[in-house]
């Protein structure tokens, strides 16, 4: 099959172009027009397929109570937003139900289903600070350890890829080191560390920070916290919610003019409440009660902004339209970056030729016209 636009994004450029696609790959980069194409998408533009590395869940449930089949449900979603590939992501729950929940994802991953590759798993909370939060259950808070890591790559048959820590919670750096030593990636988030204990993680082999802006400690003249330090080190990544109302515009614009092309990530962080209508809620696992409002966003009854129902194809529009983020530094927060950070970067995140054939195409609003999962159309 080829495939052909005058807005293929190809090194770092909007090109006219053909794509081939044999079976599950990318075999040919060919000059517009050059051979006869099967589809011709016209300036509409083709992007590698975008890569959601924190995304909680979808319609009432989420990855803490997964079910295999939700689980296959959720990722035959992920394509309507042009997402190829995720990390499903638990966060503070009790621990059986964490457990379970990775069973049941690794129990998805390891049959046939028709949807976005799952990459990995991603556990965001329960080891938190108590003060940055947000809305994770303090309930459910853990200080990790090696055997606790050990317990989630066993429920999870080794899916699990991305950790999150609270340097400041940790009586050393030791879990992080653990972490690294089995090819995991580990992210500061929810987190009061000071710079000084953000670099101790950094030195352990900490290589992101979660959700940037949001559930850490802010910027300070004398002392640069957690945020600061997410922006003064050029070789960590940024997870940023680019939505306009879990960081404003021109904060994440600040953000991507500090972490460049390379190091910023798009994230959606959605939740259960993605798919649900506005109204109200009660968490599963907390009892917690979540009001879904007109701007995308759940909230608690407090006002504490308690995730997402965000579309990873919405926040990029908007931090072009918006935030005014680059358009280099934008798509590559959605496909490059997150593949980039995950080890990924040999197959997935590129247009390029021999790799997977995960390809999103979007009309002038952000929509996805058409998404290919490994070469199959999913639209």
């Amino acid at each position: 099959m080829i495939i052909q636009s005058t807005n293929v994004y190809y090194q770092e450029k909007l090109l006219p172009l053909q794509v081939e696609i044999t079976g599950n790959k990318i075999t040919a980069i060919m000059p517009y027009g050059v051979e006869k194409v099967d589809v011709d998408y016209g300036d509409n533009w083709i992007l590698p397929g975008l890569i959601d590395i924190h995304n909680h869940g979808y319609k009432g449930l989420d990855a803490n109570h997964a079910t295999k089949e939700w689980v296959k449900e959720w990722m035959a979603y992920l394509p309507t937003e042009g997402v190829t590939s995720t990390l499903p992501a638990t966060s503070s729950a009790p621990h059986q139900c964490v457990l379970s929940g990775m069973r049941a994802i690794a129990e998805a991953f390891e049959e046939e289903y028709k949807g976005a590759n799952i990459l990995g798993i991603y556990s965001e909370g329960p080891f938190m600070s108590e003060k940055y939060r947000g809305a994770q259950d303090l309930a459910n808070k853990i200080v990790p350890t090696r055997a606790i890591i050990d317990e989630y790559l066993e429920a999870s048959k080794g899916l699990l890829e991305y950790v999150m820590v609270a340097p400041e919670e940790l009586p050393d750096m030791d879990v992080i080191k653990y972490c690294v030593s089995k090819g995991l990636k580990v992210a500061i988030g929810h987190s009061g560390a000071d710079f000084a204990k953000c670099t101790e993680a950094r030195n352990a082999g900490a290589r992101a920070f979660t959700h940037t802006y949001n559930g850490m400690r802010g910027l300070h003249h004398r002392e640069p916290g957690t945020l600061g330090a997410a922006m003064y080190y050029d070789d960590m990544y940024a997870e940023l919610i680019g939505d306009g109302v879990h960081v404003s515009f021109p904060s994440a614009s600040i953000l991507a003019r500090i972490k460049g092309k390379d190091k910023l990530i798009s994230i959606t962080d959605s939740v259960a409440i993605k798919g649900l209508p506005v109204g109200d809620i009660m968490l599963r696992d907390s009892g917690v009660k979540v009001r879904i409002c007109e701007d995308g966003v759940g909230r608690l009854e407090n006002g504490t902004i308690a995730g997402s129902c965000n579309r990873l194809n919405t926040i990029l529009k908007r931090e072009i339209e918006n935030a005014g983020i680059d358009v280099v530094t934008a798509i590559n927060s959605c496909t490059a970056n997150p593949a980039c950070l995950l080890g990924y970067d040999y197959c997935k995140g590129y247009i390029k030729e021999n790799y997977d054939a995960d390809i999103v195409v979007l009309d002038r609003q952000f929509e996805p016209v058409q998404t290919y999962v490994m070469g199959e159309g999913m639209l």
